[in-house]
């Protein structure tokens, strides 16, 4: 287990339809390898990563958007915005060759790892209180996708078959989004133009685990 840290244009925060505005949270890693050679072999992994969604930034950048966007929109001078922003998520199965090098008590590896990512954004909602009714925004997407990590690992032997492993990977997916917006004024539905973006998820994965040799 250790820290996901959201790099490129996955952390950045400059703009609502190519940025992820992610900021670092957790991983948790379940990896193995089988090594049908003494220094070669296939590994894979099962992981489970989670970003934070965005704080104020990305709320700044919603309200300056939308006025600007929607010019149908009857906003009142002093606005009341509700936002609601979950977490971004991914599961990643995994696998690739993995190579092993040995130096007494402590071992090196090296791996490169392909397979599939299921992403989920974070939810993104927003409604806001117009003159004559309510504007709402939304945004959950739920993707199976390409994804690769290379990586590499540090291995501290402290028993017979027992070590510990302090690893970095980079994790690399991309998935497509729709942000969905409508309005209600006097208890009618109104739906506005769709936004879709596509946006690369990658980041930078520091653990620390026990590993096992069988």
């Amino acid at each position: 287990m250790g820290a996901s840290i959201p790099v490129g244009d996955f952390s950045d925060t400059v703009n609502l339809y190519k940025n992820g505005f992610a900021g670092t949270n957790f991983v948790l890693n379940f990896d193995g390898a089988y090594f049908f050679l003494p220094y070669l072999g296939l590994g894979g992994t099962f992981s489970f990563g989670s970003n934070y969604g965005g704080g104020e930034e990305l709320q700044n950048k919603i309200k300056k958007e939308i006025p600007s966007k929607f010019l149908e929109l009857s906003i009142p001078f002093d606005p009341d915005y509700n936002f609601n922003i979950g977490q971004w998520n991914y599961v990643n199965l995994m696998a690739g060759p993995q190579i092993l090098i040995p130096l007494n008590n402590i071992g090196l590896d090296f791996k490169a790892l392909a397979g599939l990512s299921f992403i989920t954004s974070p939810e993104r909602e927003v409604t806001l209180q117009l003159t004559d009714g309510e504007f709402s925004s939304s945004q959950e997407n739920r993707q199976l996708n390409f994804g690769y990590i290379l990586g590499s690992g540090f291995r501290f032997g402290v028993g017979r078959s027992t070590a510990i492993r302090l690893s970095a990977d980079y994790f690399y997916s991309k998935s497509s989004f729709e942000i969905k917006n409508a309005y209600q004024t006097n208890g009618t539905h109104n739906d506005l133009p769709s936004d879709e973006y596509k946006l690369a998820i990658n980041s930078i994965h520091v653990a620390l685990g026990i590993a096992y040799n069988f």
